[in-house]
């Protein structure tokens, strides 16, 4: 039977080796790392941009910018959330499930997860914008919710027996808070404008495949036999079948 999620401190210590005692609450250390550079990102990038010190600007995703040479937005647009409420409730998440996965994965896969994840939707997104749909291009991308809803997947399906309180009220685990995660962006996105949403889906999507909730094994397993006979069947092409008129020596 599913269990509640505790809404409590995390067990102390975390996963990453210690953890800081923050308002009277234990916060693991990677976790804490991590929601203080979405903080420092966010609202004092935004300070920062007020006295003319472009953190913000050299930081959001650009598709021309990232074309003309500047890399480093495929990462630095993930950790920056301008919405009070979206940066309030992305660092609670953050709080709730980020020791869990922080258990599961440790220090090193956790933030490799997190912006490796990020510099690969960025670079999608690019892609995108690019050569497929001209309106993806024109928006500049932040936001901490693409990569909060897939670490949201990953969370279900590392522990699809636990609940986590939708909006704090509506009790949802396993791959009913995948659907609903989904769900919820595409109602977003049809408000929104969906060229708005393509980091959303393509973090979702990323975080379903790598997760094997949609398992391409089997395409790949295909793919690989499919070029193993390829490479037979070329290799055979110009052999002849040699008939003998006599058979062998040694069963005479």
């Amino acid at each position: 039977m599913p269990t509640p999620m505790r809404w409590g401190a995390p067990p102390r210590g975390g996963g990453g080796g210690g953890s800081y005692r923050v308002l009277g609450v234990f916060i693991a250390r990677p976790v804490a790392w991590l929601i203080a550079m979405v903080i420092f990102m966010s609202a004092f990038g935004s300070l920062f941009e007020r006295m003319g010190i472009p953190i913000l600007s050299r930081s959001v995703l650009i598709v021309d910018a990232v074309w003309r040479g500047e890399v480093w937005r495929l990462v630095s647009w993930a950790p920056i959330e301008l919405s009070t409420l979206g940066l309030v409730f992305g660092c609670l998440l953050l709080y709730f499930i980020g020791p869990d996965l922080l258990h599961r994965w440790g220090t090193r896969r956790f933030f490799a997860t997190f912006f490796g994840g990020a510099a690969l939707v960025g670079a999608l997104t690019c892609l995108i914008g690019r050569f497929l749909w001209a309106d993806v291009a024109r928006i500049p991308y932040m936001g901490l919710w693409p990569m909060e809803e897939a670490m949201i997947i990953a969370w279900a399906a590392l522990f699809p027996g636990r609940q986590i309180l939708v909006f704090f009220a509506l009790p949802v685990s396993g791959r009913n808070l995948m659907v609903l995660t989904i769900a919820i962006t595409v109602v977003m996105a049809a408000l929104g404008g969906f060229p708005l949403f393509i980091p959303h889906f393509l973090a979702e999507l990323i975080a379903l495949v790598y997760m094997d909730v949609i398992s391409v094994r089997p395409w790949i397993a295909r793919a690989r036999l499919a070029w193993f006979q390829s490479r037979y069947r070329r290799r055979t092409a110009k052999l002849s079948r040699v008939d003998r008129d006599e058979p062998p020596r040694w069963t005479h």
